[in-house]
């Protein structure tokens, strides 16, 4: 009985919400359910909560929409102030969030009054990580993410990038699934409101490695990780937004 209820409420719930079972979890727009011993869900939706204060201010000229990856460069201040904060950036990056999730803050707040000259978007690798999506689903949800912010921030241009290398070792299925990834995000630059940059080669050795100083948890970039991004992420955005 029990079994049957559940079945039938998710049924419900993908019919409001328009969606299918067969579309990708990707897609679908949902709150954060999983609680980790680094972030707490009241943690998430405060965090979500001081989004949207900003986003109903609507003053940020330049946006930051991602995961823990761009919630991090909160660890690099001084890079923060010196590249991004003179155009009025925002930084709206959750730790631990997936496209879906991201999809659920747009929808409920995260745009408001906003009206920024750019967006800047990296996410996906949670989808990996937590939900073990294919290449094919998470670029879906990307796209989605992008087709959202297209809509919700009309006059935008979108600094799209691909998703980061993670994991020490070159050659791993986990690197081979990045690069297949990256491969159908890059046609998202088609329309003429995106851009695609690719950065991650910037977090790579020689050798295909990836060094603790760099990012010490071969996943998210330390301080240096951070100035290795801004070098070439800066001058991107100045010739958006000093034109």
């Amino acid at each position: 009985m029990m079994k049957t209820t559940s079945s039938l409420l998710l049924f419900l719930a993908l019919t409001v919400t328009g969606y299918s079972a067969a579309d990708p979890l990707s897609i679908q727009p949902v709150p954060r359910t999983q609680q980790f011993p680094w972030m707490s869900l009241s943690s998430w939706y405060r965090k979500h909560a001081d989004d949207i204060q900003v986003a109903e201010a609507g003053s940020a000229r330049l946006l930051f929409l991602g995961d823990s990856i761009t919630e991090g460069w909160a660890t690099a201040p001084s890079v923060w102030k010196r590249e991004f904060a003179p155009y009025d950036a925002a930084n709206f990056g959750i730790g631990g969030d997936l496209t879906q999730n991201l999809l659920w803050r747009l929808d409920h707040g995260a745009v408001e009054k906003l009206d920024p000259e750019v967006v800047v978007i990296l996410i996906g690798v949670n989808n990996f990580l937590h939900n073990d999506a294919s290449a094919r689903d998470t670029f879906a949800g990307v796209q989605a993410v992008v087709d959202r912010a297209l809509e919700g921030y009309p006059d935008a241009r979108i600094v799209l990038h691909g998703i980061f290398p993670y994991g020490e070792m070159p050659d791993t299925a986990e690197r081979a699934r990045v690069r297949a990834t990256n491969a159908l995000i890059e046609a998202l630059a088609e329309n003429p409101r995106v851009d695609y940059f690719d950065f991650g080669s910037v977090f790579l050795q020689d050798d295909g490695r990836i060094g603790k100083a760099i990012m010490a948890d071969y996943l998210h970039p330390t301080e240096r990780g951070y100035k290795l991004w801004a070098k070439q992420l800066r001058p991107v955005l100045s010739g958006l937004l000093e034109k």
